[in-house]
């Protein structure tokens, strides 16, 4: 009688615990796709970031120009009544 309780309580243990190993996997590789998903919002997210940062330098760049233009060369922009447009 006592043998068959403890086999009884070895097979519940046993249960129990590949129960929980097919739950810890199926958690496993949820959490693996959900971080592969992740990595690549990133990974978008860095390229805006370098596109932003080449877009910013290229503004700087112009507004460097255009300062250099107007206090070395004394340069200004015309007004709208100076501008003529060719066809």
């Amino acid at each position: 009688m006592k043998t068959i309780i403890i086999a009884v309580i070895a097979g519940l243990v046993t249960f129990a615990s590949a129960v929980d190993l097919v739950l810890c996997r199926h958690q496993n590789r949820r959490l693996f796709v959900e971080l592969q998903s992740l990595r690549e919002v990133k990974q978008g997210l860095d390229q805006e970031w370098g596109q932003l940062l080449l877009e910013q330098a290229t503004w700087g760049a112009e507004l460097r120009v255009e300062q250099i233009a107007s206090d070395k060369l004394s340069m200004v922009v015309p007004s709208a009544g100076q501008v003529v447009e060719l066809q």
